[in-house]
């Protein structure tokens, strides 16, 4: 058994992707419950960091026996992959644009922001299925070449993250209106654009250009491990060190509010009221009340009663001639 360049660098993404797969998890779970706004960016670091441990795999699995379609399927997740981080990048970047339009009015729609994700997600779903012809073409022999649906994809991720430097410049001039942190995170993210760009550039050459040293898996391995592997790992680091370090937000009021609904709707027993140093519930309160109530009209109705016998006993005596004693 005789160990390729391409194998280590599978066991390299093996040994770093795996811890980090579980430390992305954690994060999910501290940045969870506080609304959609704070945790997208960690579940997209979390399914990018899935998305390399099986690429890694299925390098792993060529070890033993080398297999074009092994290789091919391993290309169509470092495709699929590359969009993920930049998802990442996105959520961190709606973040600091929710909190500065939240203290300081700008010309940067609400929608510009939204829109920025469906590039990437389009591009995912393109680049699979370009990748997914690519292998099939390879497993029966064929050389394999990127399709057209493929190229597409990293066009559209290409526009995506084009557009998204620029709406980091723009929020860039206007950071002195965000919060601390914000602004912090802000500085994560330029940090880790140029590693970004690095990863992108790759990209697009073994896409279009797929030849020499940037041929999709018999071109030089140095370069993948400089231009995809090792920019990769430094972003995730970057964003990882964030996630712990950054503040969580508080739990989105809206949320509360629905959950406050659905109780009162489906039934629910509402807090105990406390009378007295005495914890009963409303139903027992009200109960309690009520049977005051009724014993309060009990004894309006008993002493009615009393005073109009009295009264006819009165008149009885005076018709009689008796006085009233």
């Amino acid at each position: 058994m005789t160990l390729t360049n391409r194998n280590v660098l599978a066991i390299i993404q093996c040994v770093f992707y795996v811890p980090a797969t579980v430390v992305s998890l954690f994060l999910c779970i501290r940045h969870c419950c506080r609304g959609r706004r704070a945790q997208i960016a960690w579940i997209f670091l979390y399914l990018y960091c899935h998305v390399r441990v099986a690429e890694a795999a299925l390098g792993l699995a060529t070890i033993g026996t080398a297999s074009v379609a092994v290789y091919a399927t391993s290309i169509l997740f470092s495709l699929i992959g590359v969009p993920f981080l930049l998802l990442t990048a996105y959520g961190l970047l709606n973040r600091v644009y929710i909190n500065l339009a939240k203290n300081y009015p700008t010309r940067i729609k609400g929608w510009y922001v939204k829109i920025l994700q469906f590039p990437f997600t389009a591009a995912i779903i393109l680049c699979a299925r370009g990748a997914s012809g690519s292998t099939a073409d390879a497993s029966n022999g064929g050389d394999y070449r990127p399709q057209i649906l493929t190229q597409v994809g990293i066009v559209l991720c290409a526009i995506g993250f084009v557009v998204m430097l620029i709406l980091t410049g723009a929020i860039f001039r206007r950071q002195s209106h965000a919060e601390l942190d914000e602004r912090r995170l802000l500085n994560i993210v330029i940090i880790s654009l140029p590693f970004l760009v690095i990863r992108m550039l790759y990209t697009v050459l073994v896409t279009f250009w797929n030849r020499d040293l940037f041929k999709s898996y018999e071109g030089d391995v140095l370069v993948e491990g400089l231009m995809a592997v090792l920019p990769e790992m430094v972003v995730v680091v970057i964003y990882t060190i964030e996630g712990f370090t950054l503040e969580r937000l508080p739990k989105d009021i809206r949320k509360k509010k629905n959950k406050k609904c659905w109780r009162r709707n489906h039934g629910w027993p509402s807090a105990p009221e406390v009378l007295d140093d005495v914890s009963i519930t409303r139903k027992d309160s009200e109960q309690g009340w009520k049977g005051i109530d009724d014993k309060s009209s009990g004894l309006s109705r008993s002493s009615t009663r009393v005073d109009s016998q009295q009264g006819w006993k009165d008149i009885d005596d005076e018709s009689s001639g008796k006085s009233p004693v």
